[in-house]
């Protein structure tokens, strides 16, 4: 059993003077150390978001500013293609028009050379006839 003693209000008065130098000496400097680390830790969190923010805010400021210089070039290249494309389809109007002529031409010409030589045939039919007839009777017929 327990003697309640002047002993045990020695031991107590010591065990309270002790958490009070522990207090003042241990706990509080280490919690404030470790309060510190966890101010740093925050700020430095805190930091890198706003880092993280600003990179991201610069990466759309340059991409919009990459978009608005780009858009002129873009423009003038639409533009341009839709000039070489009208162009294009002039050239290739002209060509079929050009062959479209020409395709006439060659016909007219056909048929003229055609009839020419239906003419020239057909003079020669009453000769040509009358020699097919002599090799074919093997006499003359005149």
């Amino acid at each position: 059993m327990i003697n309640f003693d002047i002993t045990i209000l020695y031991q107590f008065a010591n065990f309270l003077i002790l958490l009070v130098l522990l207090n003042f000496l241990l706990f509080k400097p280490i919690l404030g150390v470790i309060k510190k680390r966890g101010d740093a830790i925050h700020s430095l969190t805190e930091r890198v978001e706003k880092a993280k923010q600003n990179a991201k805010d610069f990466e759309r400021q340059y991409d919009e500013a990459a978009h608005e210089k780009k858009k002129p070039i873009f423009e003038s290249k639409d533009a341009a293609l839709s000039e070489a494309n009208v162009g294009a389809m002039k050239i290739i109007e002209k060509a079929r028009l050009e062959l479209t002529n020409e395709l006439a031409k060659i016909k007219s010409e056909i048929e003229i050379e055609g009839k020419r030589v239906y003419e020239t045939l057909r003079a020669d039919v009453d000769r040509l006839s009358g020699d097919v007839a002599e090799k074919i009777l093997k006499r003359s017929l005149q």
